[in-house]
């Protein structure tokens, strides 16, 4: 079996004792490894760890940086091994119209899905209208119109005194708990990203920019959802960090529903993402699936 390892705790080191990857009590074997990400800023990594997990599989690790008050992030990819030129080619030479397609997938599906969660909150909200745009402006113009109605009502439905999402620097409580389980999406599908062989800085949506995983940035819109209704869900506990990164550990392992089936949410995260790799080969043989919120799943 292949398993996803996720470290968390901020113990000091992170070695190898015979061919077993050792941090805080865990401990488990290199062969059953498929992927590794670390939030542990404080972690040490030895030597020999790291060059076992470059020949192993992907890792990505994060770091908290405090100057600029976002998440720096670094990957490591086994040598000549998981790579998807032909992928990458693609994203960069998208016909104009394809590239349009992709970006309604995704941001429609967005819209619905908050759409879904807000009327989980308020079944009286009225069914979400057909949407069908025309062109790439309009669809950016229509998701940002979307948010301030949508975030004006989940904040009415916290029964918080908040007026503004804050993305960077946040101070409120509800907006930081927001921000922490955006990170844990995003460094999920970065490591998806990366196990495909697609590079996670080039984007559709989201320009190309230093430093920043424009394709995540993109890929990440239809599941802000599943942070969304997290955070409301377990509001009484939003103080606590450590609770809070309970909380998202264990939507990443719930079961949701994809594609009329159930899947652990990370399982439906490397779903879309080969959809999405698949899709830029032969988009008539394999349409784009982006993951649409099931109305059981928006239960609170």
């Amino acid at each position: 079996m292949i398993h996803h390892l996720i470290l968390v705790s901020e113990e000091p080191d992170i070695h190898i004792e015979s061919g077993m990857l050792c941090h805080s009590k865990q401990r488990i074997a290199l062969r059953v490894l498929g992927s590794v990400q670390c939030f542990a800023s404080r972690g040490r990594w030895s030597q020999q760890s790291l060059q076992a997990l470059s020949e192993q599989c992907p890792v990505v690790m994060a770091c908290w940086d405090r100057k600029r008050g976002k998440w720096s992030t670094c990957s490591i990819l086994p040598r000549c091994r998981y790579v998807n030129p032909e992928a990458t080619w693609r994203i960069c030479n998208l016909h104009p119209k394809h590239s349009t397609q992709l970006a309604s997938d995704l941001l429609m599906s967005k819209v619905a899905n908050q759409h879904t969660l807000l009327r989980s909150l308020d079944p009286s909200l009225e069914p979400l209208p057909r949407l069908a745009p025309n062109s790439f402006n309009r669809i950016l113009r229509l998701e940002a119109n979307w948010a301030k109605f949508f975030w004006a009502r989940y904040f009415e439905a916290a029964a918080l005194d908040i007026f503004a999402r804050e993305k960077r620097n946040a101070q409120a409580p509800l907006n930081v708990a927001l921000n922490y389980g955006y990170g844990f999406l995003y460094h999920a599908l970065e490591w998806q990203c990366v196990a495909s062989g697609v590079e996670p800085g080039i984007g559709i949506i989201h320009r190309l920019r230093r430093s920043r995983p424009s394709l995540v940035c993109d890929l990440i819109e239809p599941f802000r959802c599943c942070v969304e209704l997290t955070v409301i869900r377990y509001m009484d506990e939003m103080h606590d960090k450590k609770a809070m990164a309970a909380r998202f550990a264990e939507m990443m392992e719930s079961f949701w529903h994809y594609r009329e089936r159930r899947f652990r949410l990370r399982s439906i995260l490397r779903l879309v993402v080969e959809s999405f790799v698949n899709n830029l080969a032969a988009p008539k043989r394999y349409p784009f699936i982006p993951f649409r919120l099931h109305a059981r799943d928006a239960c609170l």
